[in-house]
C-alpha cells in the first residue's frame, strides 16, 4: 500500500545528523536510552507523511513545548541550530520515495541557500520541496511565513494531493483525541471493539458513551456514568491509543512513551489489544518506549499468538563513538531471546 513506510532515513533533523531504519513492519517498536531521539524519530514521521502540510512542523513542536510553535521555533529542527544544512527527510513507499527537505529564510538574508547559521538571526520564512517517484527532484513546493500582520501564514502547492493521513499521540493523557476518534466510531458503529478491548483490559468497564460534554464510562456496581478524567491514567491511555488505531481514518498512528500511565501489570493486556487492532486494521504503527517491562509484555503478548510475531520488529536506537546513530533490528526470536537470557537490548 502507498501510505507503508518500508524504510527511513533522517539526515540533519533535531540531534540526529544521519540514522538510517530498515525493514519496518506492521508495528515498529523503537527503544533506546534517554535523549537519543525516539522522539525525534516520531516527529521526523509525522513531517514525511503530512509533508505538504506547512503547519505541521509547528504542530511537532507543540507537542514539546507551546512556546516553540512559532517559525523562529524551526530553528530546533536543525541539527546543531545550522541552517546550512537542510534536514533531509525519506521514505520508501510502494511505487517510489517520499522526499521532503526544507530551509530557513532567516530576518538578515534573502534566500534560503544562505548559508547564515547564526543562533541569534530570526527566522522569517521555511521553504519546504517534496515529492514521491524514485527521482532526486522536488516538484512540489510549500512555505511558513509572516504576513504583513504579524502572523503566520501559508503557501501550499495545490498540485500535490495527500494520500496519507497520520495521526500523533504524544505523551501526556490528554483527551482530547479520545473523545474526536470515538466520537468517529460511535457514528460508524464501530464502538463496541473498543469496548470489548477496554473490558479484557478492566473487566470492571461496562460500556463506553460520548457524550457532548465528553466522554463516560460504566463501571460495575457504581450508578452514574463516570467522566473519563475520573478513570485511572491507564484506562485513559488505553481509549485514547484504542479508539486512535480502531479509526479507519487513519493509516499511520505514532505513539510516544506508550506505556505512560501503565502499570507494568497492564502491559500484556495493551498489547493484546494494540497487536490485535493492528492485525485487523488497514495501520501502521510507530510507537516508543524506554520501559524494559513494556518489552517484556510484548514479548508475552506475541509468543501467545504466532500470528501476532510477524507483525513487529523491535528498533533499538543507539549513539555509537565510531558509526553514530545506528539502529539495531529485533524481530520475535531474537526479541525473545535477548529477554529471556537477559541480554541488554541496548547496545
Amino acid at each position: 500500500m502507498s501510505s507503508y513506510f518500508y524504510d527511513i532515513e533522517i539526515c540533519n533533523f533535531r540531534g540526529i545528523d544521519h540514522l538510517k531504519i530498515d525493514g519496518l513492519a506492521s508495528l515498529n517498536v523503537i527503544v533506546g536510552a534517554n535523549n537519543v531521539g525516539k522522539t525525534s524519530i516520531l516527529e521526523a514521521i509525522f513531517m514525511l507523511s503530512g509533508m505538504s502540510n506547512p503547519w505541521v512542523p509547528t504542530r511537532a513542536n507543540n507537542l514539546r513545548n507551546a512556546q516553540f510553535a512559532t517559525i523562529d521555533g524551526m530553528r530546533y529542527m536543525f541539527h546543531n541550530l545550522d541552517f546550512a544544512n537542510k534536514p533531509l527527510l525519506k521514505a520508501s513507499v510502494e511505487g517510489g520515495v517520499r522526499r521532503l527537505t526544507f530551509g530557513a529564510v532567516l530576518a538578515n538574508s534573502t534566500d534560503s541557500s544562505s548559508s547564515l547559521s547564526y543562533a541569534h538571526s530570526l527566522i522569517k520564512q521555511i521553504d519546504f520541496d517534496f515529492g514521491v517517484d524514485g527521482g532526486d527532484d522536488y516538484p512540489y513546493h510549500s512555505s511558513l511565513f509572516m504576513g504583513n500582520d504579524n502572523t503566520m501564514q501559508q503557501a501550499i502547492d495545490k498540485a500535490y494531493h495527500e494520500n496519507l493521513n497520520c495521526l500523533f499521540l504524544s505523551a501526556d493523557k490528554g483527551d482530547g483525541n479520545a473523545m474526536a476518534n470515538f466520537a468517529t466510531l460511535v457514528r460508524r458503529n464501530g464502538k463496541q471493539q473498543v469496548i470489548d478491548a477496554l473490558k479484557n483490559f478492566d473487566p470492571s468497564i461496562e460500556s463506553v458513551e460520548a457524550l457532548p460534554d465528553g466522554l463516560y464510562i460504566k463501571v460495575g456496581g457504581v450508578q452514574e456514568l463516570l467522566p473519563i478524567s475520573m478513570a485511572g491514567d491507564g484506562v485513559r491511555r488505553m481509549i485514547n491509543i484504542v479508539s486512535t488505531i480502531a479509526n479507519e481514518d487513519n493509516n499511520m498512528v505514532l505513539i510516544d512513551e506508550l506505556d505512560n500511565g501503565l502499570h507494568y501489570s497492564a502491559h500484556v493486556k495493551m498489547w493484546r489489544a494494540i497487536l490485535g487492532f493492528t492485525l485487523s486494521h488497514n495501520v501502521q504503527l510507530f510507537v516508543t518506549t524506554h520501559n524494559l517491562d513494556c518489552l517484556q509484555g510484548l514479548k508475552n503478548a506475541m509468543q501467545e499468538n504466532a500470528v501476532f510475531q510477524s507483525l513487529v520488529n523491535v528498533y533499538d536506537i543507539a549513539r555509537t563513538s565510531k558509526k553514530g546513530y545506528q539502529s539495531y533490528r529485533y524481530s520475535y526470536d531474537a526479541l525473545k531471546e535477548a529477554i529471556d537470557k537477559e541480554i541488554e537490548i541496548r547496545r
